[in-house]
């Protein structure tokens, strides 16, 4: 029998995990008809996961007698064949659904932007902590938005296929941090979604440096956090935590000055610029005037969903699993 861990388990699984930590291989299991969730085999597991009466393992299940109410175990019905790419392996028989599965499970009961939040951060290149909000670390992408949508497709008919489609409209790749996740979200959402409707943005795409400038650069190209392709723009977002001590802000100056000697226009955000709402949209301002992108007038039910984004997005109380 195996375990077929899911939902907000497979969450914390795929979220707090590492950049030096290895991720599992997928599988080419079809079916849950060997899934189990009696106590004693999730007790005799070895769970990559842990949980409690407050925090139950969440698992998958192929049928209605499966369906159990335990102290800490959640069961989940999936019937059917599975699509291609849902499974990823674990230790012994046990599975973990895969980030693609994961997203589509995380579609239920959650709103659009709840969801897209977490598509932000399975797509994203860092990882949290186990309380699920937080920032532990740089790890590469755990997939993409091409391959959530390649699975959504072989899932067509499963349910929250429809509102994970419509996620992925607005969904990027590589965001680096959760402040970066803010700022892609209000830039790229529409204002009756909580964003500024910008144009279209890259995240953390590379930028190649002119040869006679690289010896400045000290590199070869630099990285833009939030980089517009169609006005030459370039928004960093500027942490405590990576942009303090002489180096780094000698670094960051150093960086700062090639690119405007290479006409890509640049924006840099901290947190004390962006620390309320009313400093937010004012920062926001200041983007779309150094970049020449038109400014906008706001209807009050636009400005109550930008003002709703950033309220739940800069809530560092809020778990994500």
């Amino acid at each position: 029998m195996s375990l077929i861990v899911s939902h907000e388990s497979a969450l914390c699984y795929w979220l707090t995990k590492t950049g030096d930590e290895c991720v599992p291989d997928y599988s080419d299991v079809r079916t849950l008809a060997r899934a189990t969730a009696s106590m004693g085999e999730v007790r005799d597991a070895p769970l990559p996961v842990g949980y409690s009466e407050k925090r139950p393992l969440h698992v998958l299940v192929a049928d209605q007698q499966s369906l159990r109410s335990l102290h800490q175990v959640k069961t989940h019905l999936f019937g059917g064949r599975l699509p291609p790419g849902s499974l990823c392996e674990l230790s012994g028989a046990n599975y973990v659904s895969s980030p693609e599965f994961t997203f589509l499970q995380a579609s239920a009961g959650r709103s659009l932007i709840e969801l897209l939040e977490l598509g932000y951060y399975l797509c994203g290149s860092f990882s949290i902590d186990e309380r699920g909000r937080g920032y532990t670390g740089q790890r590469a992408p755990l997939t993409t938005p091409e391959d959530i949508a390649r699975f959504l497709d072989s899932a067509d008919g499963a349910y929250g296929v429809r509102k994970a489609r419509s996620a992925l409209r607005y969904l990027l790749p590589n965001a680096a941090s959760p402040m970066e996740v803010l700022l892609v979200l209000a830039f790229v959402l529409p204002p009756r979604l909580g964003g500024w409707g910008f144009p279209e943005i890259q995240v953390n795409q590379r930028i190649d440096v002119d040869e006679h400038l690289r010896v400045i650069a000290e590199s070869d190209f630099f990285v833009g956090d939030i980089y517009l392709p169609s006005v030459n723009g370039d928004v960093e977002y500027d942490s405590e935590e990576f942009h303090t001590g002489r180096w780094r802000a000698d670094h960051t100056q150093a960086r700062r000055n090639v690119l405007e000697v290479m006409n890509v226009k640049t924006m840099s955000a901290t947190w004390s610029q962006i620390s309320d709402f009313e400093k937010f949209r004012t920062f926001i301002w200041m983007v779309k005037e150094r970049f020449g992108i038109a400014h906008r007038t706001f209807t009050p039910q636009e400005v109550a969903a930008q003002t709703n984004l950033y309220e739940y997005l800069t809530d560092f109380s809020r778990k994500l699993f």
